[in-house]
């Protein structure tokens, strides 16, 4: 009988060795998955090829002042009046000039500072200067002949800006900081 309660005790250390790793593991995934952060899955290819098509990634809950090249994520209503969250790249910040020359933007008088994807220069847009007004932010994708952004949709309010993309967690092959 006392190898029994041994066996017995022995048994619910093991449990609880194993168990409170696991709990521990579970409180950690889910303040920072639901705490910490949102999650968003990249819809379409206009953020090519920095994240692709059903990439899933986190986004930052708090977040009050986007600075330039961020990837953002921003809270839109579609023609039908849904809502429809994009993901674009910050381009430029309240007060910056923005001009855009064959989809390639220059803020401030200066080339911006990632490389867009131009897949057919001969049908990229340009845009005259436009400044960046308070409480705002110009975006655009970086696949810029597929991008619906602030060339067309104008700057966006920073109450629209839902959060910065941080990182991708999945699919497992392109989990990733993202900056």
């Amino acid at each position: 009988m006392a190898t029994e309660s041994a066996d017995g005790r022995r048994s619910d250390r093991l449990a609880a060795w194993a168990i409170i790793p696991l709990v521990a593991f579970l409180a950690v995934i889910l303040i920072v998955f639901y705490g910490l952060f949102d999650t968003t899955t990249v819809d379409g290819d206009s953020m090519l090829p920095t994240l692709l098509s059903a990439d899933k990634v986190l986004v930052t809950k708090s977040y009050s002042r986007p600075i330039r090249d961020d990837i953002v994520v921003i809270h839109l209503l579609d023609a039908q009046g849904r809502p429809d969250d994009i993901v674009k790249r910050v381009i430029g910040v309240p007060g910056d000039t923005v001009e855009i020359r064959n989809d390639v933007a220059w803020v401030n008088g200066s080339r911006e500072a990632t490389h867009p994807v131009i897949i057919d220069a001969s049908a990229a847009d340009s845009f005259p200067p436009v400044t960046v007004p308070a409480d705002t932010i110009y975006v655009m994708g970086d696949n810029r002949p597929v991008s619906l952004d602030s060339r067309y949709l104008g700057s966006i309010p920073l109450t629209d800006v839902q959060g910065r993309v941080e990182a991708i967690f999945a699919p497992i092959n392109r989990i990733r900081i993202v900056h």
